[in-house]
């Protein structure tokens, strides 16, 4: 499994960010960046945020590495898997809202092409 500072510098340079306008976002030193990405240090929990905030990317892709290909297989769309990855953080009655709007409107659809058919 990749290290954060390997998950890191791949997102980074995936960006387009270079490590000094990374920095720069993050309103840290650069070479903060570099030693994240040779793994010499490790960032708290809220610096490791912060990277996941400013690199529009969950956490959890920093912390252990691209998604799993089993889930890449089952969603396809890359902006809707991240949305995903970031219900994790949501307080449970916030998930089950939005289950709830999710499964009225596949119902829905559902519906829509019996209807149709």
């Amino acid at each position: 499994m990749p290290s954060f500072g390997e998950n890191l510098k791949k997102v980074r340079t995936e960006k387009g960010f270079s490590q000094g306008k990374l920095a720069e976002r993050m309103q840290i030193d650069p070479s903060h960046i570099s030693r994240y990405e040779r793994d010499q240090t490790k960032p708290s929990l809220g610096v490791a945020v912060k990277f996941a905030q400013t690199l529009g990317v969950g956490l959890n892709q920093l912390a252990y590495g691209p998604n799993n290909e089993q889930i890449k297989e089952g969603v396809q769309d890359a902006d809707l898997l991240n949305m995903f990855m970031e219900l994790q953080h949501l307080k449970k009655d916030d998930v089950d809202t939005i289950k709830k709007m999710l499964g009225a409107f596949i119902f829905q659809k559902d519906i829509q092409q019996k209807l149709a058919s």
